[in-house]
């Protein structure tokens, strides 16, 4: 395309005094919306998308990749048919279990990356089908806790 410097540069320039975390972050953000976007591009269906009303039977992040904004990489550790979770690679005590940090995307929000807390997950999942049965599954247990066989957090076992 010709215009494709003339384009780059009324992109970046949003990118002024940013922090290269960040702008990685947000490319990351724009490849996922291009992937759930149809073909040609339209801005009411890029901003359907941005406010979350995705098709169900597409994947919540086809990439499986994320950075935050310290620096950080968050490794994918599973998922069901609403919730993706990533752990996060911390440079610092990387292996005590104890300082574990997860977070999650949802079909509600694909383009969101969100610490994995109680709250936060209640919040994002208030009125949809599955706020109900997450409910009754955190009155039993903390969501953190892991299958002692399989290591995988109970909430992507639990049959929601």
């Amino acid at each position: 395309m010709k215009n494709d410097k003339k384009i780059l540069h009324e992109i970046v320039k949003h990118f002024d005094e940013m922090n290269k975390i960040e702008a990685y972050d947000i490319t990351h953000k724009l490849e996922t919306l291009l992937f759930y976007a149809d073909n040609p591009l339209n801005l009411d269906n890029l901003i359907r998308i941005i406010n979350s009303d995705i098709d169900s039977d597409h994947e919540i992040d086809p990439f499986h990749f994320t950075i935050l904004p310290n620096g950080n990489f968050c490794e994918f550790i599973g998922h069901n048919d609403w919730i993706h979770i990533y752990k996060e690679n911390k440079k610092i005590m990387p292996e005590w279990l104890l300082f574990d940090t997860y977070y999650y995307k949802t079909k509600y929000a694909p383009l969101e990356l969100r610490k994995l807390t109680r709250k936060n997950l209640l919040t994002d999942i208030k009125d949809k089908p599955e706020e109900r049965k997450v409910r009754t599954f955190l009155k039993k247990k903390r969501l953190s806790k892991k299958d002692i066989i399989t290591n995988k957090l109970l909430i992507l076992e639990a049959q929601l």
